[in-house]
């Protein structure tokens, strides 16, 4: 009997499922800083991001709640552009990589990839994933849609330096033993360049993973067209076509589920389930992980809330109080089913809001 070749994925959810029997805060995402040296059409966080930068909470007040969830088990970083100044890797980062190195906390970190090697060699040790965004079809178009909604841009010869960079330092860090994992969002933008993206994160940046994402329309991106059902299940069929089988493709957030009633949709499950090196990712958002702002306390479901409101703050409560509180809320409830016989935890709310507005998902629907 054939096995099919699965990647072991230390970010699912689901992984909280099979060991505690419920969902589980197992995962805490950090906003780290909110500068960042780019103003992205598509940029989820672009209305929080500043000039200058605020002072953080004390890192041992955020240390000393870390220590209280036990079930910690995955750390991520985002901002802003986490890596963009040494003092804040030194101040910020550093402090909680160490942390979670030392507890066998698996980490990430979400750039732009667009700096000096020297930044990224500071967090390499204590380092387990770097994941990028990767959405640009050329050089072109990454010098006028990675600064659209910048007021003073850089000059064109500087941004296509910067897109350079992501490819040389991409390289040169997968080659240094790296996992460099590259993140690609579905749009109107993306969907017909796929394959030349796939092709260049896969053999000249020699990343690990490539990760196909729908696009989320919150703040900067809320005026970007997104695609239709139909479009997306094509979409994915069609990267299933042309994939480098050599490198692990991951569909997170995926909008198919094993309990629709259109054929289309579980054959496209099936096909997935069916192909090595390929995995779908549950949505962690609200269900694994919580957004920790480390300059005002403040925990979010992401760093992208979908109307923006912070569940509580750690100077006032603990992590793990306002996680069990998230998860009695109305929103919460209204999207945490499960299936076990297909290890699906549903939609998250903006998917939902965006794909499913009328539709009820109920646990257990299939057997």
């Amino acid at each position: 009997m054939n096995t099919i070749y699965k990647p072991y994925d230390t970010w699912e959810s689901y992984h909280d499922i099979e060991k505690y029997g419920r969902l589980t805060l197992s995962n805490i995402e950090f906003t780290t800083t909110n500068l960042c040296n780019m103003r992205c059409a598509h940029c989820a966080v672009g209305y929080a991001l500043t000039t200058k930068e605020a002072n953080s909470l004390p890192i041992d007040d955020i240390i000393r709640q870390l220590d209280e969830v036990e079930t910690l088990r995955t750390m991520s970083f985002t901002g802003g552009e986490p890596l963009l100044t040494k003092k804040g890797i030194r101040d910020n980062l550093l402090p909680l990589l160490k942390y979670a190195k030392g507890r066998n906390i698996k980490t990430q970190i979400n750039s732009n990839l667009t700096l000096p090697m020297d930044h990224y060699e500071l967090v390499a040790p204590y380092l387990d994933v770097m994941h990028i965004s990767h959405n640009w079809c050329n050089e072109e178009e990454f010098v006028e849609t990675g600064f659209a909604m910048m007021d003073r841009k850089p000059p064109v010869q500087k941004r296509a330096e910067l897109y350079r960079n992501i490819l040389d330092n991409a390289r040169e860090l997968s080659k240094g033993g790296m996992f460099v994992s590259a993140e690609t969002m579905l749009n109107r933008n993306t969907v017909p360049y796929l394959e030349k993206i796939h092709n260049e994160v896969a053999s000249e940046m020699l990343c690990k993973r490539h990760e196909i994402h729908p696009m989320y329309s919150s703040d900067y991106a809320e005026n970007l067209e997104t695609i239709g059902l139909d479009e997306y299940r094509d979409t994915v069929n069609n990267i299933l076509d042309f994939r480098n089988e050599n490198i692990w493709v991951l569909f997170g957030t995926l909008p198919f589920y094993a309990c629709s009633s259109d054929k289309r949709d579980l054959a496209l499950l099936e096909r997935i389930n069916g192909t090595p090196n390929t995995t779908i990712r549950n949505d962690v958002d609200g269900r694994s992980r919580m957004n920790l702002n480390i300059f005002s306390g403040d925990i979010s479901v992401s760093d992208f809330t979908d109307d923006g409101a912070a569940l509580g703050n750690i100077k006032e409560e603990s992590l793990k109080n306002i996680y069990d509180k998230w998860l009695n809320t109305n929103i919460s409830n209204s999207i945490n089913c499960h299936c076990p016989s297909v290890k699906c935890l549903g939609s998250n709310i903006i998917v939902k809001n965006m794909y499913y507005p009328d539709k009820t998902f109920k646990s257990g629907s299939v057997k």
